[in-house]
């Protein structure tokens, strides 16, 4: 191809007269609903998708960041050699006269070793307990 050949000129219509064609039917594209690929259930669903991704992103977030549960320490108790309280003789004391019990199995040594336990002392104990707690609670 020359570039000579390339040039278009423009038509020329400066003494002719426009008519407007009649008895032609105008054909005008009438739109159809349905048809674009992008519809209502469609977007519904994909609504319903993005929240649902959306949702699962936050819980999966909110579990990484939430702190670890906080395990209680296992309270050991003292050996006889750490525990230094005062009471922690008498309680040596009772111990020892508690497991100084007869052996034997007869009704007379039985009746022996209950009226040898002291039971008063307990109840001492126990208030003395129960008054260490309510302190600490309050």
């Amino acid at each position: 191809m020359n570039e000579e050949n390339t040039q278009v000129e423009a038509p020329q219509f400066e003494g002719e007269e426009m008519k407007m064609p009649e008895n032609s039917s105008i054909d005008v594209p009438t739109e159809e609903k349905n048809s674009s690929i992008i519809n209502a259930p469609l977007l519904v669903t994909l609504a319903v998708l993005l929240l649902l991704i959306l949702g699962g992103m936050f819980y999966w977030h909110s579990t990484l960041e939430a702190p670890a549960p906080e395990v209680a320490p296992a309270i050991e108790r003292p050996t006889p050699e750490e525990n230094n309280e005062p009471e922690s003789t008498t309680a040596e004391a009772q111990t020892e006269a508690t497991e100084t019990t007869s052996t034997s199995d007869e009704i007379s040594a039985i009746e022996a070793d209950i009226e040898a336990t002291d039971l008063e002392s307990l109840d001492a104990e126990l208030n003395a307990i129960d008054a260490e707690i309510e302190a600490a609670l309050q």
